[in-house]
């Protein structure tokens, strides 16, 4: 299995141009073609405000936004040119409240789509959050969350695989391989498996190490129990002390008026992680 299409977000974000590399050196690295979209949005100023707004107001601000959208591919389509990436573009017309539905259809006509985590000081973060939300539990297929500020800056390539034995673990297990492939050691870390002795065998993680090896990747198994810690404590501390610039997770998520939410771990580690994540739902 490989990638074969990339899709990434483009918007003003801090983190966009990063997101932007990240999407292109995987498309290298899989000689898969990328495509990038960019939001359009129109106004509903006058739906929240229950008035006509004058027909010149609506017209300049149109099209100061799909100017906006359109430089926003410029970049983007220069950016592949001089990476030596095939590539293609769109520009989306919609609705702020119709923008996940949106990105979320576009994903499922792609292999993976490279999102961004939200900067939590900034205004758009819930919109932002509201988007990759949206693309992960809505489109079928894996996002790549890029941090807010970048990549971190590792020496070693080192991906961790937070195992819990779990069909959504799975999951993004399998989303992951084309990632996996020619880098360093991958890890599979495995937290308090005496809690999901019926989702491991006699040695928790060892049977999909053997796997993951049938792959072609070099594995250890790291096994850390420790009830007094909370997993997404114990994962992204495991992160930063090994040095990992990629994490394989499954997405965990609730009900909260008809939308999903994160919860628990997962709630935790997109708001606070420092190396890219890979999520399946």
């Amino acid at each position: 299995m490989a990638y074969a299409e990339i899709l990434v977000h483009l918007d003003y974000s801090n983190g966009s141009p990063e997101r932007l590399k990240a999407a292109l050196a995987l498309a290298k690295r899989t000689n898969a073609q990328v495509k990038g979209v960019a939001l359009a949005l129109r106004s509903t100023m006058n739906t929240y405000l229950g008035i006509t707004l004058d027909n010149n107001f609506s017209a300049a601000q149109k099209n100061e936004v799909q100017l906006a959208a359109k430089k926003l591919i410029e970049e983007f389509e220069q950016a592949a040119q001089e990476a030596g990436v095939d590539m293609v573009s769109q520009i989306i017309q919609c609705s702020a409240t119709q923008a996940p539905a949106q990105l979320a259809f576009h994903a499922r006509h792609a292999d993976i789509a490279v999102m961004g985590q939200p900067n939590p000081d900034h205004d758009s973060a819930s919109y932002l959050e509201a988007l990759y939300e949206g693309v992960l539990f809505h489109s079928g297929r894996p996002i790549y969350l890029v941090p807010h500020y970048g990549r971190v800056d590792v020496t070693a390539r080192r991906a961790v695989i937070a195992w819990d034995g779990g069909k959504k673990a799975g999951r993004a297990l399998r989303d992951a391989i084309p990632l996996l492939r020619g880098r360093g050691k991958t890890t599979v870390l495995v937290i308090n498996p005496e809690n999901r002795r019926g989702s491991h065998g006699e040695k928790p993680g060892q049977d999909l190490a053997a796997y993951l090896e049938l792959h072609g990747l070099e594995v250890d198994v790291a096994i850390i129990s420790n009830q007094e810690v909370t997993p997404d404590t114990l994962i992204l501390n495991y992160l930063a002390d090994n040095g990992a610039d990629l994490l394989v997770m499954g997405a965990y998520g609730h009900s909260r008026l008809r939308e999903r939410a994160f919860g628990g771990v997962t709630n935790s580690i997109v708001h606070q992680m420092t190396t890219p994540v890979l999520m399946s739902d």
